[in-house]
């Protein structure tokens, strides 16, 4: 969604998403305008409005520049605290307040929007033909009346992911009315749930219903054209999504005055939305759903259970249990790819993904794929839905010692054995990795770390002689799933295309 932003910020995020993932702290100009193809003009101009926009959020110590020794000092492992800066970005775009404008009906001309912001009326048609034009992707767009038309979904969708992608830790820009009745609402809501209501569900509920509030109010209701619905509409529902549904249509009736036919529509889309955003997990809760999406659950159930085993060539690798902790962890992402994928969602960083967790990151790309070839839904569609929760879900589900190769590391610290005991622990827990240590049996392993040059050896050898420096757990790291990678390849046939550094 960056899009809503002027160009210069843009770029100016650009070059600190550049500067994050670098892996020294020290990054000279020469190597930005290199990598970048900037001009050092442009690098250097960039450079010190990056510090100086940080230095204002109170958060220079994240990125310094040196514009005398030409380079950048980078504070490494905290590009998280950059939402701020996003943010601060955001509120400074025309483009942004122009489109909240739209949403909440505050304008009637463009005159009128060009005197609320001290705008040309040139300006702020000309940036209207550009909004019709970013617009166009999501399928939304302006009318004469300047109202947004199109799909009622997908339009509170993307002003979902504005609010979820800048505002998660920041204030709510909805009206203070939108934000009332989202909280009093969800709080007549969420005791429909057996379970615990967490603090992020809560804020992700809170977020929509405002939105739906907003569009509402401004007589925008849901259709079944809108939204496929989530629920067979004649299944024997269980007492608790009843009740939920009753309490929804209740709350919509009395509280904005919607037709039964509307509050109905409206709950059984407040009812697919939440489910789809983790409100609740009802247990056999697919029997309830329409055959569509019933077939859809069983056909990506079986090609996980079917490719699996094929992929690690493993045959008994999908027990019971682990099928059923797979299918419980997925249940909500599959519920997501039904109701609410979107290009929308942000695209997961395959290529990161690739080079931490190799093994991993090529069994999810070819779950994809396999997916896309017997649903016919798009690979793009898929890869934005489902790549991230997939992939964390095989890390952490399945059994590593059932589906990497043993990788032997012999640890040869002569006269600094604490030191090797340390190391030892970093090694146990680094995930993706299936690794056997030992202090003795450096002839047969696959890898000897020591603090001495071990020359002779025909063994793989890293050499340290104190404790390690992140950039040299980072480098031990990569060599175990590099030999992981040549293992499995040999092993299974596999293909794993990474290409360390």
């Amino acid at each position: 969604m960056d899009w809503l932003l002027q160009k210069k910020e843009r770029d100016k995020l650009a070059l600190k998403n550049y500067l994050m993932m670098q892996p020294l702290p020290m990054v000279p100009i020469k190597q930005v305008i290199n990598d970048l193809g900037w001009s050092k003009y442009l690098v250097m101009n960039y450079g010190q409005a990056l510090a100086d926009d940080l230095a204002q959020l109170d958060q220079h110590e994240l990125v310094s520049f040196d514009g005398t020794r030409q380079h950048f000092i980078v504070r490494p492992g905290h590009s998280m605290l950059f939402d701020d800066l996003r943010l601060t970005y955001l509120n400074r775009a025309p483009k942004y307040h122009l489109l909240m404008a739209l949403l909440f009906g505050t304008f009637e001309t463009v005159a009128d929007f060009a005197v609320q912001h001290d705008f040309s009326t040139p300006y702020v048609r000309e940036l209207l033909q550009e909004l019709q034009q970013d617009l166009q992707p999501y399928h939304i767009q302006i009318d004469n009346s300047f109202i947004l038309i199109g799909n009622e979904k997908e339009i509170r969708y993307f002003f979902f992911r504005i609010l979820f992608d800048y505002y998660t830790l920041q204030s709510n820009p909805l009206p203070a009315t939108a934000i009332k009745w989202a909280q009093t609402t969800w709080n007549y809501l969420k005791t429909t749930s057996p379970n615990p209501i967490s603090p992020a569900i809560s804020l992700i509920v809170e977020f929509q219903l405002g939105i739906w509030y907003v569009r509402m109010t401004h007589q925008h209701v849901i259709t079944p054209d809108d939204s496929v619905p989530v629920l067979d509409e004649t299944a024997d529902l269980p007492a608790t999504t009843r009740l939920f549904l009753d309490r929804m249509r209740e709350q919509l009736t009395l509280s904005l005055g919607l037709s039964d036919i509307e509050a109905g529509y409206e709950a059984r889309f407040a009812l697919s939305a939440l489910y789809a955003f983790g409100f609740a997990r009802k247990e056999h809760f697919e029997t309830y759903m329409p055959i569509e999406t019933r077939l859809l659950f069983s056909v990506i159930s079986d090609i996980i259970a079917r490719e699996l085993p094929a992929f690690f060539g493993n045959a008994y690798l999908m027990t019971h249990k682990l099928i059923d902790a797979i299918q419980h962890d997925l249940y909500t992402t599959n519920l997501r790819l039904v109701y609410f994928h979107s290009a929308l969602r942000p695209e997961p960083n395959v290529d990161e993904a690739i080079s931490q967790f190799p093994v991993y990151a090529q069994l999810t790309q070819h779950l994809m794929q396999a997916i896309a070839t017997e649903t016919n839904i798009s690979h793009d569609t898929l890869q934005n839905t489902l790549f991230e929760d997939y992939f964390n879900t095989f890390i952490t589900r399945l059994p590593q010692e059932e589906v990497l190769p043993i990788v032997t590391v012999d640890l040869e610290f002569v006269d600094n054995a604490a030191l090797g005991r340390r190391l030892a622990q970093l090694m146990a827990n680094m995930p993706g990795l299936n690794i056997i240590l030992s202090f003795d049996t450096p002839n047969s392993a696959d890898l000897v770390i020591s603090n001495m040059h071990l020359s002779g050896s025909q063994q793989r050898h890293l050499y340290l002689k104190a404790s390690p420096t992140l950039a040299e757990i980072e480098e031990i790291r990569q060599v175990l799933h590099q030999i992981t990678v040549q293992k499995f390849e040999r092993f299974t046939g596999q293909t794993i295309p990474v290409r360390f550094s």
